[in-house]
Formats: C-alpha cells, sequence, structure tokens
C-alpha cells in the first residue's frame, strides 16, 4: 500500500475531475455510487481523478477518452476542498476523504482520493468483512460513496 504521507497534497483551490464510464457510474444522467469504489480486482488504493488545473489535462482526458477499449459518458468536476471537507464520525470512529498528487507518467495531471478510516487508507482489497469496524461504521464508508456522488453529480458534463 502506498505510503500517503509522502504524497503531496492536492490544494484545496484546485478542482478535479473523475473521468465517468457507463453503465455502471450513470444512470438516469446521474453518477451512481458505483463511480467511487475502489475496485477489489486491482486492490486499488485511491479513486483517480485529474486536476484541471494542470497544462496537461485536456491531453489526458483525450487519452483516456481514446484510450480505452469501452464508452465514455463524461467527466464530473469536484472542488478539492470539499472533498477533503467530508469527515463522518461515529464514537471514535472516522472515515473522511484525503486528495493527493499521484505521480503517474502516462497522465501528468493524476491526482487520487484517498478514503482513510482513523486516518488509515482503505483499499479495494478490504472487504467489510476485515476492516477494522462494524456495521454502523460500514455504514459511514457507504455514507462517504454518497456524499462524493453528490458533490460529482454538481458537476457532471456529459459529452
Amino acid at each position: 500500500m502506498a505510503d500517503i504521507q509522502v504524497l503531496p497534497l492536492v490544494d484545496d483551490n484546485e478542482i478535479v475531475a473523475r473521468v465517468i464510464f457507463p453503465p455502471q457510474m450513470i444512470q438516469g444522467g446521474h453518477i451512481t455510487p458505483a463511480a467511487f469504489v475502489l475496485r477489489p480486482s486491482i486492490n486499488e488504493e485511491y479513486l483517480s481523478v485529474l486536476r484541471v488545473s494542470t497544462p496537461s489535462f485536456n491531453k489526458d482526458i483525450k487519452s483516456i477518452i481514446y484510450g480505452r477499449k469501452r464508452s465514455f459518458y463524461g467527466y464530473a468536476i469536484m472542488r478539492v476542498d470539499e472533498i477533503n471537507s467530508l469527515n463522518l464520525s461515529e464514537s471514535d470512529f472516522t472515515v473522511c476523504c484525503n486528495t493527493r498528487i499521484v505521480d503517474n507518467q502516462k497522465y501528468q495531471s493524476h491526482a487520487g482520493i484517498f478514503i482513510l478510516i482513523n486516518g488509515e487508507p482503505v483499499s479495494g482489497a478490504m472487504s467489510f468483512e476485515n476492516l477494522p469496524c462494524g456495521a454502523t461504521q460500514n455504514h459511514l464508508l457507504l455514507a462517504i460513496r454518497f456524499c462524493l456522488t453528490e458533490i460529482a453529480d454538481r458537476g457532471l458534463i456529459a459529452f
């Protein structure tokens, strides 16, 4: 797992974009919580986003659109301060998001939204059964996905 403490934070004033692929990520013209699932098949450690203010953003978006063998719906622009302010707590348990710059040779505007439980990053390989939490805390993890969905849906740009 990546040591997120050494990855630089994305500035709260920035805008990031999450690429949206149908059919799982979009339904009835709205983003679904499936757009914010850490994929277990690749032990995903963060949700990929692109930094809109980076000069390579347009090139990176086009590369993603034309480089994939699946259909593309559009992308959702999201304010980093809104993402990073997500913080849900229940007794001594906290779930939050943290947006950091992730080194990627292919996409220079690449960044990641990390989901943390009590300050420790969650990965896609962690099922609810082996997370350090109970049923109430699992609901908080699901709630984070819904919060991200609401933020993203406000900035949805369809192609």
